[in-house]
């Protein structure tokens, strides 16, 4: 199975967005992204997601790439644990809908 690489903003309560696939995305949608978490009073933090999301039996690795949004005052490991719990309920089900996206 080949490595899958995302780059995605990972909000502090898990709900998270991918950004680019084959290729980081421009320093503009990153920043467009903080201004989204930001206009909703969410922290969160630029991230890169390593490994098969839809595979429930192989973990992802979120790396930080950087915090955005006042991601400071929010708990990194509280973020990583909603992040999989609904990782796990959208691959629980036969029908792939896409993951959690944040307002914006």
């Amino acid at each position: 199975m080949p490595h899958e690489r995302r780059w995605i903003i990972l909000a502090a309560d898990g709900r998270h967005s991918t950004l680019g696939r084959s290729a980081p995305p421009d320093e503009e949608e990153v920043a467009k992204a903080a201004s989204a978490l930001a206009a909703v009073g969410l922290a969160g933090w630029y991230v890169i997601l390593d490994g098969d999301y839809w595979s429930r039996r192989t973990p992802v690795v979120l790396t930080q790439l950087r915090p955005l949004a006042h991601a400071a005052d929010a708990d990194w490991p509280a973020a990583v644990a909603a992040f999989e719990a609904m990782r796990m309920v959208a691959t629980s089900s036969k029908v792939r809908s896409s993951p959690s996206r944040m307002a914006g």
